[in-house]
């Protein structure tokens, strides 16, 4: 049971730092935050001993960096162009 709690804080904790890099620092490229991301699960997954799995952690990992840096870019495509649209009226 302890495992999971400490298997999905740490999915969570990935998820808030993915986003807040990619908002803070538009121009930072995402392709970086995912090689990191895929390096902290490579690095989890040695530190719990749980080597069988690294494929699956990193891909993980991936997958759940992956969906707050597109969230994130989605909500500054539309705000820009909301501000797009406020200067041609």
């Amino acid at each position: 049971m302890a495992f999971y709690f400490l298997l999905y804080w740490h999915f969570l904790v990935i998820m808030i730092v993915a986003g807040i890099i990619t908002f803070l620092i538009p121009k930072f490229p995402s392709i970086v935050v995912l090689i990191i991301s895929g390096l902290i699960g490579f690095v989890y997954s040695i530190c719990i001993d749980f080597k069988d799995s690294i494929y699956f952690f990193i891909s993980i990992n991936l997958v759940v960096t992956s969906i707050p840096i597109l969230l994130i870019r989605y909500l500054l495509f539309l705000n820009r162009k909301a501000e797009e649209m406020e200067k041609e009226v």
